[in-house]
């Protein structure tokens, strides 16, 4: 997650970060002094500090100590108070209500359990833990996930069965996901799922749930971008495609994860491409859809670490105002992600000799594939059905394409986890939190947690889809506050189109050995916990 940014799929996490790009000028010097000087990168480790940024639009700075109250909940220490316009309003010993704040920052590890909605709401800022070396030489392109999960546990990164909830990058914008698990047949009544922290970014997990429905010999059962869901048979392998001038059907005939991708444009991040589809001999279909297994590259992980470098040491002030101003929550559906689009989809008409919109994917996240199905309603009688792939170039990577008839639409049992296993260790409280609306699974780096589902019906096979509700907090690199840009940042928001043409030389620089660095720079959750001191 990052993955995870844009889109809102990608846009909705640029703009997110953007929001805050206008109100500098707000920023008395007293204010943006002391904010820059706790900063400073040989500041961060050696002085201490907790920043409030209060729903009022006040904030609170807390210096060198600082206690949690569990039982009153609220936070006490010496520190000073910047009114609306951020001038000093009072200096000395400060007690603030947890309520009553819209986000924390801080540059101290919170490791005390009483202190959770602190760390739930707490941009951690210059704690570079086990930072891999080629991290520090290409930090934009280190790892980074929303919550990754695994139906097996030695299954490697590559391997992961899905990624949560990809464009919640704050708590205003947490939201539900659902990621078809693509599960082998079903040999018994317990299911698990492993869920992993293996980033440095704080994983808030408000609900966990197996989605499941029967499904019997040589049938499937998939999800629409929408999450309806459809029982379908009779799968058609794919004849032909075509990219460009070259015969890619190899790559997307099968889901091997052996996929197809393209690099970015050079001289413009927005350019469009084609792929074209052929499928012959599906005259015994009766209601065709196409199922589709893709991801995304790492631009977008690359365009989120960019923008929270342009944040720089505002990042907290951003991201209190997308917490407390709906207006600016709301232009996340337009801007970069708007302008780098998704996988849209196009039905060949032989009758009026032109392609007709069918439908579009999207979903955030170059981890885990996504395998989703859009019915095909506008396609001409006959015994062929030719289709076109509309995307942008170097953002998308797909590995299987084929159709499937569509049986009837279907509504998945839904089922909580029984257990919950903390590393091995069955973990009651993680249980509670997670079964609680109003509570949340505060997950940190290093974190492990099992799911343990019970079937409903022992030695039944089902179609099997994981639900996770939450958001997600990148951490604050010290490289990144280095990169403090707000006019970037305000082209971002204000000029995606401009933005992205002239950031294409950039990004090529990154491109051709991010993968590498990225997968290599993931923390091992058997090896290291965020609690060890």
């Amino acid at each position: 997650m990052h993955p995870k940014f844009l889109s809102l799929s990608i846009c909705t996490t640029l703009l997110v970060l953007s929001l805050s790009s206008c109100s500098k000028h707000y920023f008395r010097s007293n204010y943006r002094d002391s904010n820059a000087l706790m900063h400073e990168t040989e500041n961060l480790k050696t002085k201490p500090f907790l920043k409030a940024h209060m729903k009022d639009g006040t904030v609170s700075i807390l210096k060198d100590s600082w206690h949690f109250n569990a039982s009153s909940q609220t936070i006490n220490g010496a520190g000073s108070t910047y009114g609306i316009n951020r001038n000093k309003i009072f200096e000395g010993n400060i007690s603030i209500p947890v309520d009553s704040v819209a986000i924390f920052e801080t540059n101290e590890k919170i490791i005390s359990p009483e202190a959770k909605r602190i760390t739930a709401l707490g941009i951690l800022t210059g704690i570079d833990i086990i930072v891999a070396v080629l991290c520090l030489a290409n930090p934009k392109a280190c790892f980074g996930s929303c919550p990754t999960f695994y139906i097996n546990e030695n299954q490697g990164i590559h391997y992961a069965n899905a990624e949560g909830f990809s464009n919640a990058i704050a708590p205003s914008m947490e939201y539900g996901d659902i990621d078809a698990l693509n599960n082998e047949p079903i040999k018994d009544h317990t299911f698990s799922v492993i869920m992993k922290n293996e980033a440095l970014e704080t994983h808030c997990v408000n609900e966990i749930l197996l989605f499941a429905h029967p499904r019997a010999e040589k049938e499937r059962v998939f999800h629409t971008p929408d999450n309806e869901f459809y029982k379908c048979k009779k799968p058609q392998l794919l004849t032909r495609a075509e990219y460009k001038e070259e015969n890619i059907t190899g790559l997307l005939q099968s889901q091997d994860k052996q996929e197809w991708f393209s690099y970015a444009d050079s001289s413009n991040l927005i350019c469009k491409e084609e792929i074209i589809l052929y499928f012959d001999n599906i005259e015994k279909m009766g209601n065709p859809g196409l199922v589709l297994s893709f991801r995304q590259t790492l631009m977008t992980t690359y365009l989120i670490y960019s923008a929270l470098g342009y944040m720089g040491d505002e990042v907290a002030d951003i991201f209190a105002a997308l917490e407390t101003q709906e207006k600016k929550r709301n232009k996340l559906k337009s801007g970069i992600g708007k302008e780098l689009g998704d996988i849209e989809i196009f039905i060949w008409d032989e009758r009026k000799n032109t392609w007709i919109f069918e439908n579009r994917f999207n979903e955030t996240g170059p981890i885990a594939l996504n395998t989703q199905i859009v019915p095909l309603t506008k396609r001409s009688p006959g015994t062929e059905i030719k289709i076109k792939i509309v995307l942008n170039k170097g953002l998308w990577r797909i590995d299987h394409v084929a159709l499937m008839d569509i049986v009837e639409k279907v509504q998945p049992l839904k089922i909580a986890p029984k257990i919950i296993l903390n590393k091995g260790e069955v973990d009651q409280k993680a249980k509670e939190e997670i079964s609680n609306p109003e509570d949340h699974l505060i997950s940190m780096p290093g974190s492990e947690y099992t799911f343990i589902f019970e079937l409903p019906e022992a030695y039944q096979d089902y179609e099997l889809f994981l639900y996770s509700k939450g958001y997600y907090l990148e951490w604050m690199r010290s490289v990144w506050l280095k990169e403090k840009n707000l006019r970037k940042l305000r082209q971002m928001l204000e000029n995606p189109k401009k933005y992205l043409k002239e950031e294409a030389a950039n990004y090529k620089i990154y491109e051709q050995n991010m993968e590498e660095v990225f997968w290599n720079s993931r923390i091992d959750t058997k090896n290291f916990s965020f609690y060890e001191k």
